[in-house]
């Protein structure tokens, strides 16, 4: 744990709309932090855009620490059909170097969790880089398993346009 860290100045919510610039702020960092800023091509006005008009269910737990916003766990909700169940899929979760060491992480997902419990979830999912060892163990660490016979595919771009047209 950070030394100066002061558990009482750390506060852990649900996203309000006019976090949405704030979000936006973070995931940047998020992209910046792993080295991956040239993949990053959201647009503030984008997000604004999907928080505020989309269909899709898309939260965020936000950590703040003195005022200012040092971490976030952004979800949406699944449902699995094999298993009969709706839960929650953590996208992205962040929190800025200076912080970690400090359960911040876990406090998100904790929380993100208790909100998804609240509206029917029962599991969560959520995907890995699998260079990146750090966050393997983290997870590990909280009880989560790796599910060694999944593997994500996906389809991006003129991919995209190629199989939806």
């Amino acid at each position: 744990m950070n030394k100066e860290f002061i558990e009482d100045n750390l506060v852990i919510r649900p996203f309000r709309q006019s976090d949405i610039s704030t979000i936006f702020f973070l995931i940047r960092r998020l992209a910046i932090e792993q080295g991956k800023l040239y993949e990053f091509k959201n647009d503030p006005d984008n997000f604004k855009n999907i928080f505020s008009n989309s269909p899709l269910s898309i939260n965020s737990i936000l950590a703040e620490y003195s005022g200012t916003a040092i971490g976030i766990c952004l979800y949406f909700f699944s449902f699995s059909t094999w298993r009969g169940e709706t839960g929650i899929y953590i996208q992205d979760l962040f929190v800025e170097s200076q912080y970690r060491k400090n359960k911040i992480g876990k406090k998100l997902i904790h929380r993100a969790m208790i909100e998804g419990s609240n509206k029917g979830a029962t599991y969560l999912r959520l995907a890995v880089n699998s260079q990146n060892k750090t966050a393997k163990s983290f997870y590990s660490g909280l009880g989560l398993t790796a599910i060694p016979n999944d593997l994500i595919y996906a389809a991006y771009g003129q991919t995209f346009k190629k199989l939806r047209d």
